[in-house]
């Protein structure tokens, strides 16, 4: 359920956000800021669910990397804004870093599970 926690905090940032810009861009930032709080809140309260069974390192480092991930693509497939190559470079780096740190969550278990 952990896992389902994570997602769900993951799709709320990038709801929120995505709506944001939006609602920004049609003039009203007052909506979209009031549904970017909500959303986001709703996100963190989700997250901390998550981090009850999943290493806070690890659930944040996925909740900020594939959001960014999400809502840029979001960004260009929806809301029309060109991407980088220098940002690209950013993105595969930020999944590189997720996959370091889940790979060291998982060591860190294993290290834990032998000292017992």
């Amino acid at each position: 359920m952990h896992w389902v926690f994570l997602t769900l905090a993951i799709v709320g940032e990038v709801l929120g956000t995505s709506l944001m810009k939006v609602f920004s861009s049609e003039g009203h930032v007052l909506i979209g800021t009031l549904i970017a709080m909500s959303t986001v809140g709703i996100s963190y309260l989700l997250l901390s669910q998550a981090t009850r069974r999943i290493s806070v390192t690890f659930a944040n480092a996925a909740w900020e990397g594939l959001g960014m991930v999400l809502i840029t693509g979001v960004s260009f497939l929806w809301l029309q804004e060109q991407i980088s190559p220098l940002q690209l470079v950013g993105i595969v780096l930020s999944l590189i870093g997720i996959m370091v740190v889940h790979h060291g969550y998982h060591q860190a278990d294993e290290a834990v599970q032998e000292a017992v």
